[in-house]
């Protein structure tokens, strides 16, 4: 009787819902934002074909996707998000904010009223989306799964583009991701030293964890040349916390959300937990504290994350995060070129543009140059020209080699780096 009573207000829970989704949907027009015309349909990650009449109002219950719905022009089209939501900065202090990713309800998705509803294959429960599925809101569920490894945001990207109707934005977003995930993989290629590591999760007094394989952790570690010491003690997923897990382990480094640190109460407490106090990360000063969703999101800042950890753990790395401006550069005309700030890159030729993505920079293809961008050209190219229109142009030889091209961007130290990658591949 229990559960027929409870079935009974879940429907008339649901009816009274349609009723304010269905009168109160607004007029949506076919062609939207991106240019596509509405309704499209596409496969999810979990098979399932979806149509999606409309991304007038979309809700979002899981900050990774968030991040990718705002990075490809849609920020204004979020109607709900997830508490895990916190980049862009501010959304969560705009938008409704729908519940937390793992523990999610219909009730508060349904009363922002969306025309369709992204989530992640780790979203739960289930229920909750064939809850919005009998409401008529259009569910799509991107990929969340440990087999990709640090190519996980790519495959999250391509989809929320394509169920956007945008899959050239999503392409050239895919494109920088990918981009930077490559620098960060370049950034410890000259590097010998293989530091431990330890990723520590602490909700309160009660949540306690350390990771193993099978977690964003264990790719991310893997990714700048760390051992994920969870991982090589046998830990799959997550493993409660213990002295002698952690004294096993014994890691150099632990890696903690500074939502975990506020949890626990200040990276004291942390050091008040089994074990922790006696591994040489506490003990030199080496637990290291990220934003949440920046370390682990596995979105569109993975790669700026993998490189944030790899300058933490290796001191002798050589890629340089940061470009000192001024500098001034003396190329191959024998024209000293004062490169004042950080400006829009282009190159002159396919072959000058790979190399200059390779060092670290977002550069492009030479076909109408920006006002107050940097331009490097090959010593056959029309540089000329371009200096005579006041453009800054830094000419390089027709063969340069990577040493060249990184002293006259200013980046020796990632010429070195690039230079063994290249060598080892």
């Amino acid at each position: 009787m229990t559960s027929q009573l409870q079935l009974r207000r879940w429907l008339m829970m649901v009816t009274a819902i349609a009723l304010v989704v269905l009168t109160s949907a607004p007029h949506h027009s076919n062609a939207q934002d991106g240019g596509t015309t509405f309704p499209i349909t596409i496969t999810d990650a979990t098979g399932n074909e979806v149509t999606i009449d409309s991304i007038d109002a979309i809700a979002s219950g899981s900050g990774d996707v968030t991040e990718i719905i705002a990075a490809l022009g849609f920020e204004d089209n979020l109607v709900g998000i997830d508490i895990s939501s916190t980049y862009p900065e501010g959304l969560l202090d705009r938008i409704p904010q729908i519940g937390f990713a793992r523990r999610l309800a219909v009730e508060p998705i349904a009363a922002v009223n969306p025309s369709v509803f992204f989530c992640t294959e780790t979203c739960s429960p289930a229920s909750v989306f064939d809850q919005l599925r009998a409401l008529n809101i259009p569910v799509v569920i991107i990929p969340d799964d440990s087999e990709s490894g640090i190519e996980l945001p790519l495959k999250k990207i391509t989809m929320v583009a394509a169920a956007l109707g945008v899959p050239d934005q999503g392409e050239a977003l895919r494109s920088k991701v990918a981009r930077e995930i490559e620098w960060a993989k370049t950034s410890v290629a000259n590097i010998e030293e293989s530091p431990t590591m330890l990723f520590l999760y602490v909700r309160g007094r009660n949540l306690q964890l350390v990771s193993g394989t099978g977690t964003p952790a264990y790719d991310l570690i893997n990714t700048v040349g760390g051992i994920d010491v969870g991982a090589a003690a046998g830990i799959v997923g997550y493993q409660p916390l213990s002295a002698e897990v952690m004294l096993n382990a014994y890691p150099e480094y632990i890696i903690m959300f500074q939502g975990s640190v506020d949890s626990a109460g200040g990276l004291d407490k942390v050091k008040e937990l089994p074990g922790v106090a006696d591994t040489p990360a506490a003990q030199n000063g080496h637990i290291l504290v990220f934003d949440d969703q920046f370390i682990l999101g596995m979105s569109t800042r993975t790669g700026q994350a993998a490189l944030a950890l790899a300058a933490q753990v290796h001191p002798s790395m050589t890629w340089e995060l940061n470009i000192t401006y001024p500098y001034a550069y003396t190329d191959t005309t024998g024209t000293e070129i004062s490169v004042e700030a950080a400006t829009p890159v282009f190159a002159s030729d396919e072959n000058l543009l790979a190399t200059v993505q390779e060092l670290g920079f977002h550069a492009e293809l030479l076909d109408t140059p920006v006002e107050g961008s940097l331009i490097i050209a090959s010593q056959s190219a029309d540089w000329a020209s371009w200096r005579e229109a006041g453009y800054s142009v830094l000419v390089v030889n027709d063969n340069a080699d990577i040493p060249e091209i990184a002293a006259a961007l200013n980046v020796p130290g990632r010429g070195e780096a690039l230079l063994a990658r290249k060598a080892a591949n």
